[in-house]
This record gives structure tokens, sequence and C-alpha cells, in this order.
């Protein structure tokens, strides 16, 4: 061995575990449990990221959507935009409010 190579113990630490890690799994967890507490009758709720967060609320009846649209222009300071609808893929009897999450 040269005398300028480093020894190592051969031990192996782990990496910490963040308080920033848990903080944005608790703040997505937060956030999706607002959404159900807001939408009790929604079939589904689910955050997505592809880039951007976004929300997606399954419903069955459609005479909720401008209720549920509605309701997630006017919550949590206005954090919901790019609010849609469409079909839920998969599901033919239901129909799925997607909104844009900015933060």
């Amino acid at each position: 061995m040269s005398s300028g190579a480093a020894q190592t113990s051969g031990q192996v630490e782990p990496f910490p575990k963040t308080a920033a890690d848990r903080g944005l799994s608790e703040q997505l967890g937060q956030l999706r449990q607002m959404l159900l507490a807001e939408f009790p009758a929604a079939e589904g709720v689910n955050l997505t990221f592809d880039g951007q967060l976004r929300a997606h609320i399954d419903i069955r009846k459609g005479e909720e959507i401008l209720c549920v649209e509605t309701k997630l222009a006017g919550m949590a300071g206005g954090i919901f935009s790019q609010i849609q609808r469409g079909p839920a893929p998969h599901h033919p009897f239901l129909h799925r409010i997607t909104a844009l999450v900015d933060r």
C-alpha cells in the first residue's frame, strides 16, 4: 500500500434520514387527508407527480362536479389551479376532477 492511499475502517455508514424527507411525506399525507375530509363522498382521492403535483378526485354523481370544482378552487388559500374535469381512467361510471397543486 502506498503512503498516499487513505485507509478506511471497512464500515459503511447509512445515509441519515433527513427531516425534509419525512416533512414532504407528511405534507402530502396532510394534503390528501384534507381532500378526503372535504369530499367524503368521493370514490377516490389521489395525488400524482410527473414534474407537477396534481390532485385527482373521482366522484360518481355528475351533479356534484360543479360543487367539487367550486370548493377546490377556494380551498387551502387557493393552492389548486387549472381545475379540469373528465372521465376517470378505467372507471366508466366515475367523473374525475383534476387540479394542479401550486406550492
